[in-house]
């Protein structure tokens, strides 16, 4: 069964589109079949009930079946449902108006609705830098001596979130009798397969544990009872209803037909197939329990599948259509005006007034500190709650990657004082994380490059959020350097760092026609010892110290070339890094500033005394589908001499596309370059979704071995075209380039190109 989610950026749809929340304190949610107490407005009628079965992006239907039931004037005392009908029903209980209601639905932005991944805006500064070595979107957890999977590929924090935004107007009601219309969400208990009926606690909560998809979104734990989607236990709860004193019944079933048999035609297909029989025969248990003087509408909702949330609008037509059908026969259940405006009027909506806090209040179940997870929370004490603020101050929190859950609610004290409780959960994965980076280049004939990497996080270290973090890369260029970042303050903003390194690199001497005249491989040792500041999540400004000592060794080549270079360099450093992409990857807008200089001195353990500078500025604007990007490089040592510890390359892809890789080496550098793509599908593999882009590039650049060599005239001129596909393993591009000098070549590229 498939369900709808959510997603932070849903935060501020939400605020443009509703003005009335309200929130109260947070109760256990418990297993609750009990009928609602009578309903005056009920007393001269019988008890309608509308029951909503599940279904994914089908579910749209019972947004038209119930408009059509408002046309009609036909009253509702009762609403239960399961899955995609609990978010439905619940939502519409909770006093949404069926026209809000709709329009939330089509304003929904469907294509992040089942990621669980952070806005890259809102990421800690520590996890953007990882984006740059280790581009891979796999991030393995690793705890007792083994690799850790979640309980559920989504662990649900947009979709708790935005559920508890949703549900807002209501989250002072712990009885769902109380709601504007009695309500009830089932779900499933994992460990018995049996239905677990939701009427008492927090809406947001049940409506969560009902559409929690076993596998797809981790378990929820209510009541010592881990729940998932109810639609294997109850999809379509016309039981529930009856026994909540309902006298009629308007059952939607919109749940997923079962394939035909020339459809089953791999694991997939059987696999969803059994899923399909198991929730057809709950369905058609409940819907033998239906009577004479009850109603069982049945849309047929043709080419919209589980997860077209693409045809939402032709989902809710269909429901119309369907409802509609039926109208002789509901009409039969429709006050008059004066009835249906005393019905009208006696549905209790919730406050439009925002709450005000008093009291913040932390519930932590991790190893940070309450100080740490308290100073990211920007509410102002004694105001009305500002819902944008507090949605981002959580994305921020949860960008911290230590959480599988940060959330919320407001306790309502006896006073009557509205206190904010923010809820923290540590990852259960373990606190190391694993994540891997690919690098692998060929232009078909005979130049390759290939590397891989590891990056090894472990995070908490303690109650201050400090990191031990330790990147491995073998492959053509090896190196290892690991790093403990410790904050020194509650808000992690200032921090020291000290840290050790070992790399090696290749690079070539080479004619004017790429014919390879010697090659050297150099090797680089050393440590250092940063203090710093971070700078929100965009940057961070550094200083420190560092010592390494560099060797150059003469590979390949004739030996009467210069066998061997040697080096020691102490410096002082100042680095600062501005980071707002939105992509890694492929940004579509922000940008990227990196900038270090540093003073070397002989006092130091320097071999010479010298002043170097490097930076690298990155900025994307798009429009529509079509981005570009212009990048700059730049670096310059201060010196008369080759300096293997700043040595500078060019050459491969999209760095003078056609020559060699790393074919131009020099000590000063200078490089500029703009990208332009376009994305022209979304390619579906398994449970991902593959961005393909088209592009271009146009490219100038050189590096020198002395300031004094560098002029306008020496620059070289290059482009690219490709084609790209943005993977979960790492960018792909198959491209052609070309450098002045006629030199060309195609290209096989897997990694980053930064």
């Amino acid at each position: 069964m498939l369900s709808v989610a959510g997603v932070s950026d849903l935060v501020f749809h939400i605020l443009r589109g509703c003005a009335l929340w309200i929130l109260c304190a947070g109760l256990p949610l418990s297993t609750a079949l009990a009928a609602p107490p009578p309903n005056p407005r009920a007393e001269e009628r019988p008890r309608i009930a509308v029951v909503l079965s599940g279904g994914g992006a089908r579910g749209a239907a019972h947004v038209g079946v119930l408009e059509v039931l408002e046309q009609l004037q036909i009253p509702v005392d009762i609403i239960a449902g399961t899955s995609m009908g609990a978010v439905i029903g619940g939502l519409y209980a909770s006093g949404i108006e069926i026209h809000a209601l709709d329009n939330l639905l089509a304003d929904l932005p469907w294509d992040d609705l089942f990621q669980d991944k952070t806005r890259r805006r809102d990421l800690a500064f520590r996890r953007k830098e990882d984006d740059y070595n280790y581009i891979s979107n796999f991030n393995f957890g690793f705890k007792g001596g083994s690799l850790q999977i979640p309980t559920g590929l989504i662990q649900g924090q947009r979709l708790e979130l935005t559920l508890g935004l949703l549900t807002l107007p209501v989250a002072t009601i712990r009885n769902f009798d109380n709601l504007t219309f009695p309500f009830r969400a089932v779900a499933t208990n994992i460990t018995d397969g049996e239905a677990v009926v939701l009427g008492h606690g927090d809406l947001a909560d049940a409506i969560r544990a009902s559409m929690a998809i076993p596998g797809a979104f981790a378990p929820v734990e209510i009541d010592n009872q881990l729940l998932v989607d109810g639609g294997s236990a109850m999809n379509l709860p016309v039981q529930v209803a009856q026994e909540m004193g309902a006298d009629i019944v308007i059952a939607v079933d919109i749940s997923t037909p079962l394939r035909k048999r020339e459809q089953l035609n791999n694991a997939l297909s059987i696999t969803g197939q059994t899923t399909t029989l198991l929730i057809q025969n709950n369905t058609r248990d409940q819907i033998e329990r239906l009577g004479s003087e009850d109603f069982l509408i049945q849309p047929d909702l043709g080419p919209v599948a589980t997860m077209s949330f693409d045809q939402l609008l032709e989902a809710a037509n269909r429901g119309t259509m369907a409802a509609l059908a039926l109208r002789k026969e509901l009409s039969a259940l429709s006050l008059d005006d004066e009835a249906w405006s005393a019905y009208r009027a006696s549905l209790e909506r919730p406050s439009p007034v925002p709450p005000v806090i008093s009291d913040i209040r932390i519930v932590n179940q991790s190893v940070v500190s309450d100080d740490v997870i308290r100073s990211r929370i920007h509410v102002d004490l004694g105001e009305a709650l500002d819902f944008a603020v507090l949605a981002r101050d959580i994305d921020i929190l949860y960008g911290l990657d230590v959480f599988d859950h940060v959330n919320f609610r407001i306790d309502r004290l006896p006073d009557g004082r509205n206190q904010l409780v923010i809820l923290t959960r540590e990852k259960a994965t373990g606190r190391n994380r694993v994540r891997l980076g690919f690098e692998l280049e060929t232009d078909f004939v005979s130049n390759s490059l290939f590397n891989i990497g590891v990056n090894v996080t472990r995070v908490p270290m303690n109650s201050m959020v400090a990191e031990w973090r330790t990147e491995l890369q073998i492959g053509q260029y090896p190196a290892i350097k690991t790093e403990f970042w410790q904050p020194l303050d509650d808000e992690t903003r200032w921090f020291v760092a000290p840290e050790l390194f070992f790399q090696s690199l290749t690079f070539g001497q080479f004619d004017n026609q790429g014919n390879e005249l010697a090659e050297y491989r150099t090797f680089d040792v050393g440590g250092g010892l940063g203090f710093g500041r971070q700078l929100g999540q965009w940057g961070e400004v550094r200083a420190g110290i560092s010592y390494d000592w560099a060797t150059a060794d003469l590979f390949v080549g004739d030996p009467s070339l210069v066998p061997k270079i040697q080096r020691s360099d102490g410096q002082v450093f100042l680095r600062f890094v501005a980071d707002t992409l939105d992509n890694a990857r492929f940004p579509t807008e922000g940008g990227l500033l990196v900038a270090r200089a540093a003073l070397g001195f002989k006092a130091l353990g320097s071999t010479n005394d010298y002043q170097s500078l490097f930076a690298t500025a990155e900025y994307a604007k798009t429009w529509g589908k079509n981005t570009l990007v212009g990048d700059i490089q730049t670096g310059v040592s201060f010196e008369n001499e080759i300096t293997v510890n700043n040595l500078y390359t060019l050459g491969g892809f999209l760095r003078l596309s056609g020559l060699r890789p790393n074919e131009l080496v020099g000590s000063d550098m200078l490089f500029f370059r703009l990208r332009g793509y376009r994305r022209v599908a979304k390619l579906g593999l398994l449970s991902f979704t593959i961005p393909a882009y088209v592009g271009f590039s146009i490219e100038g650049g050189n590096t020198w071995l002395s300031t004094s060599d560098i002029s306008p005239g020496s620059m070289l001129w290059g482009g690219s075209v490709y084609f790209a596909l943005d993977t979960p393993i790492a960018p792909f591009y198959i491209a052609y380039g070309n450098t002045n000098g006629d030199r060309q070549a195609a290209y096989f590229y897997l990694g980053q190109v930064f």
